[in-house]
């Protein structure tokens, strides 16, 4: 059996992906439905950002390679 598990990403990759974005942490936390606060513990390593609503986030601005995930 493969482990299918996603881990969570680092802070650093967190913040990138919201520098990437050219979002503010307000901006990033209301495009995944967190608080400001919560997104803010993310970036500072404080708490583990769950990998579902990074790939929410990635998704939603558009930074997720789908053709690369997609078997046909």
């Amino acid at each position: 059996m493969t482990d299918t598990k996603k881990k969570s990403p680092s802070p650093a990759e967190i913040r990138e992906a919201r520098t990437n974005a050219g979002l503010t942490q307000t901006e990033s936390a209301q495009t995944v439905q967190a608080s400001l606060r919560g997104w803010q513990q993310w970036e500072a390593g404080d708490r583990t950002m769950p990998p579902g609503l990074f790939e929410l986030f990635m998704l939603k601005t558009g930074q997720w390679p789908l053709d690369n995930d997609m078997e046909t």
